[in-house]
């Protein structure tokens, strides 16, 4: 049995055409497990009234004791599903009517694959195409944590995991609110092998209300959060990882870090500037920050 969770918050104008999309799945043999983060709205009443027309699908509210947002609400998600396999919706996104079926024939062809993913296409706030079509990394797979690192290689909405993947790298982080997933799968990634399909599995919707738009375009802002999703990494990693594994996070934190100067600090005095602001937010980071400059910048 496939398990699919979604958080939702305030989505009464949405969350029935994401719902109406899963229960429409070619594979039939899952349970669908909502989760509301305490919305204001008629989310509430419109959940009931689809969970009581479709036994597969379950109205949760968050407890009061868990913390507010999204990865809250998919740990506890995960801790109530029962199925061997793990899937994910957001409240506003719908999913194409094979998607199920087509990951699990996937998972059946290729046992050692835990993870699969594919692309994404987007929708405006009515649901009309806007032709634009996302694909992770056509026909990349097995081994993926190198590409993890660099960037976020997958949506939230696109992949299928099997259980056993939470109990070896743990649940969603509840430290994060910008980057959540791309924090979870670099655990995973480290870990398990992917599958990417070339397909479009999932519609993304972009609405002005769309979380996606928090993430920030400010680069010193861009620094602090790749900084805290390498310390997030080290810290899960530290009885895990090799040497050859920190130094490739390191040198790819310098990359990162290397191309963020060149494109929004011009010039050695603006550089200066930079690591002076790294330093004023953490001495720690800031000798981090020369200690990559020493050791990777030739």
């Amino acid at each position: 049995m496939v398990s699919v969770i979604i958080p939702t918050y305030n989505r009464a104008a949405y969350i029935r055409f994401t719902l109406a999309s899963i229960a429409k799945q070619t594979y039939t043999h899952f349970e669908c497990l909502i989760i509301d983060d305490g919305s204001t709205d008629n989310t509430r009443d419109i959940l009931i009234d689809f969970c009581k027309n479709d036994s597969r699908f379950t109205y949760f509210l968050r407890p009061n004791n868990l913390s507010k947002g999204a990865n809250s609400c998919r740990n506890f998600g995960i801790s109530m599903s029962k199925g061997t396999f793990v899937s994910f919706c957001d409240d506003d996104d719908c999913w194409v009517s094979n998607k199920l079926e087509l990951q699990l024939n996937i998972f059946k062809k290729h046992t050692h694959i835990s993870v699969v993913t594919g692309d994404i296409a987007y929708i405006n706030s009515e649901g009309v195409s806007l032709n634009n079509v996302k694909s992770h990394w056509p026909n990349n797979h097995g081994f993926v944590f190198k590409q993890f690192l660099i960037k976020n290689r997958t949506s939230m909405v696109t992949p299928m995991i099997k259980r056993g993947v939470f109990e070896k790298v743990g649940n969603f982080n509840t430290d994060f609110v910008i980057a959540e997933d791309w924090e979870f799968w670099r655990r995973v990634s480290y870990c398990f092998d992917f599958y990417s399909i070339n397909e479009v599995l999932c519609f993304v919707r972009l609405h002005p209300e769309n979380m996606t738009k928090t993430r920030t375009g400010k680069p010193f802002e861009n620094y602090k959060l790749y900084r805290k999703l390498t310390k997030s990494l080290l810290k899960w990693g530290k009885y895990r990882f090799e040497p050859a594994d920190y130094n490739l996070i390191y040198k790819i934190e310098w990359q990162r870090y290397r191309k963020l100067m060149a494109n929004h600090y011009p010039g050695v005095l603006r550089k200066i500037e930079f690591l002076f602001q790294v330093f004023l937010r953490s001495i720690t980071d800031g000798f981090h920050l020369i200690y990559l400059i020493c050791r990777f910048n030739r």
